[in-house]
């Protein structure tokens, strides 16, 4: 917004340290995950069921693939609620490790999990639903990503994807941890360079990112019009869309969302998060 010396300032005026921690620290963490946070996993599920509205299918017959599952617990979650079998990836090992030790401590037998990046991951198997939970923002060629979805769907098969924030949402940065005034559109404001310096020094001192789409996890920056070009490029159309179907059905804030989001010169700068079924085209 300034130069990037500016904008650093300004942002380092407004962070804090507190959550500050080294790879090895969220490696350790991760592999102390307590039993609570699975325990809220079906809260959450029942949650994202409500906002996909009944677009989102449990079938004890069909077989899923949750793609970037991280530590696992919507998978285990949908495992307890009854879907058939269910395969939960992600490349980062401390997530799958993780999800290994809970599925094994739930009993969870549909569930099971592998370490591997999906771009180069040849399944034994085709799925009848892929499943896509918040991790599509962080997939470096979203292209490419759902391209390769196509191939690992079983014919009659839907991909159920959900994501957010976007990047030119309000909060799209996803570096809401370490600041302790939230300043809306901080991504589309200010310099990267100025966001990843703060962040190193305030948040993930071992990162050594300096590009956004380098940082651990990766952020790809995607607009919601991108996301809706790379779904109609590679393949696909929509059963289901809506954006920001956390605010309630019906209400002002919900009615002026739906609105915005219709607007071209608006439209990336208003979904927070997206909520799509895919089917072949």
């Amino acid at each position: 917004m300034f130069g990037e010396t500016l904008d650093y300032w300004l942002l380092r005026s407004l962070a804090h340290r507190r959550n500050l921690a080294t790879e090895a620290q969220l490696d350790a963490r991760a592999a102390e995950a307590s039993a609570a946070s699975f325990e809220a996993a079906m809260p959450k599920l029942d949650k994202l069921l409500r906002r996909f509205a009944g677009h989102l299918p449990v079938d004890a017959r069909a077989s899923y693939l949750d793609m970037g599952c991280g530590t696992g617990e919507l998978t285990i979650a949908l495992a307890g609620m009854g879907v058939g079998r269910i395969t939960g990836v992600d490349f980062l090992p401390r997530s799958i490790e993780t999800a290994r030790a809970h599925a094994a401590r739930m009993r969870a037998g549909n569930a099971r999990f592998v370490c591997a990046d999906l771009h180069g991951w040849v399944p034994p198997q085709k799925y009848d639903v892929l499943l896509s939970f918040d991790a599509f923002e962080h997939i470096d060629e979203p292209r490419a990503c759902l391209r390769k979805m196509k191939q690992l769907l079983a014919p009659g098969g839907i991909a159920v994807v959900c994501f957010g924030p976007l990047f030119h949402s309000p909060f799209g940065d996803h570096m809401w941890g370490f600041f302790r005034l939230q300043l809306p559109w901080r991504g589309v404001l200010f310099s990267e360079s100025a966001m990843l310096r703060v962040r190193r020094e305030c948040f993930r001192p071992t990162d050594p990112a300096r590009r956004l789409n380098e940082i651990a996890g990766g952020l790809n920056r995607m607009r919601y019009s991108e996301f809706i070009e790379h779904v109609h490029a590679s393949g696909w159309q929509f059963d289901y869309l809506a954006v920001n179907t956390f605010l309630p059905e019906g209400s002002v804030a919900r009615r002026l969302s739906d609105l915005l989001a219709r607007v071209p010169l608006l439209r990336d700068f208003v979904p927070h998060n997206v909520y799509a079924v895919l089917r072949p085209r």
